[in-house]
């Protein structure tokens, strides 16, 4: 029989043991340490960096297995010492870090209890781990949720700051929450209220610097990151790497954000020093260049590729006010949390020039490209205390809304943001309306006077010439900020899209509350079909379409006939009524006398009170 050297033999044992897991990863890889070897009493060591960017050595006592906590799942217990564990306890940023025992690697460190008085560890064996290489390369898939908030929502501007939370929330790993994982969530160029909002949904998260030396090579123990946020800011989840094969890397033992296939920027990472914390102490850390990207989220945890890019939607923003900048961003293209990353940008932004908290007012005006949907602006004023988070929301629902809708697979491709920030807030009240006259005839003008009370101000008034259109009949004039006649518009027709075409139309038809907004209600018999209004339809046709087998017709009471808007230089707030007749004139018979209309009754000859100049409310 043919002799083999030592090495090849090692090779061969080592491809063997692999692939009675079901493991294919390439010959010379790290042998391990299976599971059912692992003994209570065990010593070995583990690679992390603590400073700097090489892995420096801890020790390891194994305390046991605990067993089958999930299915064809279990974490080995294990103490550390070293490098100051005793006193600190683990770390943040030391998911990943690979442990070994007798030069065998046995997994990761992955979980850890806050507030222990001992730094006990969840080693994910490196068996469940080493799954994740035979899984397959095919590309990043990504996965949609529900839109954030509905039209109707953002029509109303009735969106609560708990929206960013709840995304902030779904960047959390998802699993075992009794435990505290070791990933840790670093922050570049953000300011306190930023990083505050940010901690309230991820947890912990720490400042982070920019490193500017050359990146270290990713080998097992190496702080690696998942960048979130690149550019002017940074937002990026810090750990470490398990093991490598050539350039495909393991990290973290644990979900990152739990949505299996991805793609998501993955750089190098530098150790300041570390921070000790009776909560949880952490890494300060300088985040370092991209060096290629992760491509799969299980529960044993990531793999990326060195070399391989990672999509991502840029992001600009310009802040103007008292203080001015600009800064340009790219977010990680996923569906479900490009939204949130975007919002939380808005925020940073704001608290990087200015202020993101306290009283002010803010103007927002954005612009969503939709690919080959075109594109979508966004406008909106907020004032008061909330403004910041307001405008940061209300961009996230429409995001939201366009890469999670329910109807169509729509691409961001970018986003581009103008704040105006203004020192207090301008909101004025709408307090009055009058019209000049209320009795019309067909085609007649009539002037629209309204009274509004500016903030901490005097009352002043603003006139909207209106040209009538309409046929003979009783009217309402609903007049107020673009947002509560919006409201107000989608009551009366209630129609909701079919077709995501119907559902952006509706969307690029919304107004500021800067926007002064008329709208002409009558009383009508039609119908809503299919996501469009039908109406002032003939009772056949009517009768027809409602007795249709889909059950999709909804009858409407009220119709829109005209509309008329002016643009304001200060928002407004409130929602009035005016009510008008329009009566065509009646021809007058020799003798003085009023000849009725076909069809009609004759006419008053006394003037109405419309015709006196006085108003309805």
């Amino acid at each position: 029989m043919m002799r083999l050297p030592a090495m090849r033999w090692k090779c061969l044992v080592s491809v063997w043991m692999l692939a009675l897991g079901g493991l294919a990863v390439a010959a010379g890889a790290q042998e391990i340490l299976p599971l059912a070897e692992v003994r209570a009493g065990q010593r070995g060591y583990g690679l992390s960096v603590f400073r700097g960017d090489q892995p420096e050595r801890f020790e390891v006592e194994v305390l046991g297995v605990w067993e089958n906590l999930r299915p064809d799942s279990s974490l080995i217990m294990a103490r550390l010492s070293g490098q100051g564990l005793e006193t600190s306890g683990v770390i943040a940023g030391m998911s990943g870090s690979p442990v070994y025992v007798d030069e065998r690697l046995v997994g990761a460190v992955a979980f850890a209890w806050p507030f222990s008085r001992q730094p006990v560890a969840g080693i994910t064996p490196i068996e469940q781990m080493r799954r994740l290489y035979s899984a397959p390369r095919g590309g990043a898939v990504p996965r949609r949720g529900a839109p954030p908030a509905t039209i109707d929502q953002m029509a109303a501007a009735d969106l609560p700051a708990e929206l960013l939370d709840r995304g902030l929330e779904r960047l959390r790993a998802g699993v075992m929450d009794s435990l505290g994982t070791g990933l840790m969530w670093n922050t570049v160029g953000f300011g306190e209220v930023s990083r505050q909002r940010l901690a309230g949904g991820l947890g912990s998260v720490a400042p982070a610097g920019t490193s500017t030396v050359p990146p270290a090579d990713l080998v097992p123990g190496a702080s690696v990151a998942a960048v979130m946020i690149d550019g002017d800011l940074r937002m990026a989840a810090t750990g470490t790497v398990t093991d490598r094969v050539d350039d495909t890397l393991l990290a973290l033992g644990h979900p990152f954000l739990g949505i299996g296939e991805l793609s998501v920027p993955m750089a190098t990472s530098q150790v300041v020093t570390v921070l000790a914390s009776q909560f949880r102490s952490f890494k300060i850390a300088n985040l370092g260049s991209i060096v290629g990207a992760f491509e799969l989220d299980r529960a044993a945890g990531i793999r990326g590729r060195l070399g391989a890019v990672a999509p991502m939607v840029p992001l600009h923003i310009s802040v103007n006010g008292q203080h001015s900048a600009g800064f340009d961003l790219r977010l990680a293209d996923l569906p479900q949390l490009t939204p949130t990353l975007a919002a939380i940008s808005i925020l940073g932004a704001l608290d990087a020039v200015t202020q993101a908290a306290g009283s002010q007012g803010l103007d927002l005006n954005a612009r969503l490209d939709l690919a080959e949907h075109g594109e979508l602006q966004v406008r909106q004023s907020f004032d008061g205390d909330s403004a910041a988070i307001e405008a940061a929301v209300y961009l996230l629902a429409f995001a939201g809304f366009v890469t999670n809708n329910p109807m169509a697979d729509v691409r961001l491709t970018g986003i581009d943001v103008e704040l105006q920030q203004h020192s207090q807030p301008r909101l004025a009240r709408l307090v009055e309306a009058h019209a000049s006259r209320t009795l019309l005839q067909p085609g007649e003008r009539l002037e629209l006077n309204l009274d509004l009370m500016a903030y901490r101000g005097d009352r002043f008034r603003e006139s909207i010439p209106l040209a009538t259109s309409l046929p003979d009949g009783r009217y309402s004039l609903l007049v107020g900020d673009g947002v509560s006649v919006d409201a107000a518009r989608l009551t009366i027709e209630r129609s909701a899209p079919v077709h995501f075409r119907q559902a952006l139309d509706l969307l690029r038809g919304l107004h500021s509350r800067r926007d002064l907004v008329v709208l002409g209600v009558f009383g009508g018999r039609g119908l809503a079909v299919a996501g469009e209004t039908l109406p002032q339809l003939p009772g056949s046709l009517r009768s027809i379409w409602s007795a249709a087998p889909s059950g999709g017709a909804q009858p409407l009471r009220l119709a829109v006939a005209q509309q008329s808007e002016r643009r304001l230089e200060i928002p407004v707030s409130g929602l009035l009524r005016v009510d008008l007749e329009v009566r065509r004139r009646e021809p007058v018979a020799p003798g003085g006398t009023v000849r009725p209309a076909a069809g009609g009754q004759p006419a008053a000859a006394s003037a109405t009170p419309g015709e006196r100049g006085e108003t309805g409310s």
